[in-house]
């Protein structure tokens, strides 16, 4: 019903005005709307009036499709027409309709674009991790699903980490790092760079290196043949070639045979001492 103003004349009880049944009336009406909005019909409600301007708190209120702008915190919202947020168990439950939360950007599409992020704080909330997504520039849509497993950490792209139980399928491996610990399993592949430990399994490939070390262990492997039979295309053996000085910088045992390319000559240690074989 709309407000019904009494009629009140031109000028004073000039007859013009209403008669006091039609004013009461009117009166009567309107009291009965205000009643009727703010209360039961014949009492006005005890709760304050919620004002647009005012900051009060309103409870046990259904919002039907709001738009909600500003700083709204979890205690304020108890429903929403697309799901719900609630505070179960100490928990801030959120359940969207299509069971996705979405951060947006900023809408701007250049470099300067700020995408959607989480930032997750500290215990004492001066430190935080933020959790964005790639800039606009890299186009990509994709899925990305956390480990299974126990409790663990995520790896990243610079920290220093140690991987368990990991499977590298075409690894490329590089820099100055170091393989270390013992390797029970076969290596298949070709080892172009230098191994520096002890190698207890079989060497099926070919080596194109240098082996400084003793073959067979620290106990040089037993010969039962007066000469070494070698198979290939090539029919002979090679021999490790060093000069005088390198030679003289190897820490040499009895039995040591060496070609000298500063001499020109096949060389065996024997007695402590290196002899030229003529």
């Amino acid at each position: 019903m709309a407000y019904q103003a009494l009629g009140l004349g031109t000028n004073a009880n000039d007859g013009t005005g209403d008669d006091l049944r039609t004013g009461g009336d009117k009166i009567n009406d309107n009291f009965v709307e205000i009643y009727t909005k703010i209360g039961n019909g014949s009492a006005l409600s005890s709760d304050t009036v919620a004002l647009l301007t005012a900051t009060q708190t309103m409870t046990n209120k259904t919002l039907t499709s709001p738009t909600i702008s500003g700083t709204v915190t979890a205690a304020t919202i108890t429903a929403l027409t697309a799901g719900s947020i609630t505070g179960a168990s100490g928990n801030f439950d959120i359940n969207p309709a299509t069971q996705i939360l979405e951060i947006q950007g900023d809408g701007d599409p250049s470099s300067s674009g700020v995408e959607g992020q989480i930032r997750l704080n500290c215990s004492n909330n001066n430190h935080g991790q933020t959790i964005k997504p790639q800039p606009h520039s890299v186009g990509v849509t994709n899925t990305m699903l956390l480990p299974g497993g126990a409790d663990s950490t995520l790896v990243s792209l610079v920290s220093a980490d140690t991987l368990t139980n990991k499977t590298l399928t075409s690894p490329t491996i590089t820099g100055a790092g170091a393989i270390a610990g013992v390797f029970t399993g076969n290596i298949t592949g070709n080892v172009t760079g230098g191994v520096t430990g002890d190698v207890t399994g079989n060497v099926t490939g070919n080596v194109t290196g240098n082996i400084d070390g003793v073959v067979g262990g620290t106990t040089p492997a037993a010969v039962t043949a007066t000469s070494i039979a070698v198979t290939g295309t090539a029919g002979a053996m090679t021999l490790n070639t060093v000069t005088t000085t390198q030679r003289n910088a190897l820490t040499a045992v009895n039995g040591m045979v060496v070609y000298n390319s500063t001499t020109s000559k096949i060389e065996a240690y024997a007695g402590g001492a290196w002899v030229a074989l003529h």
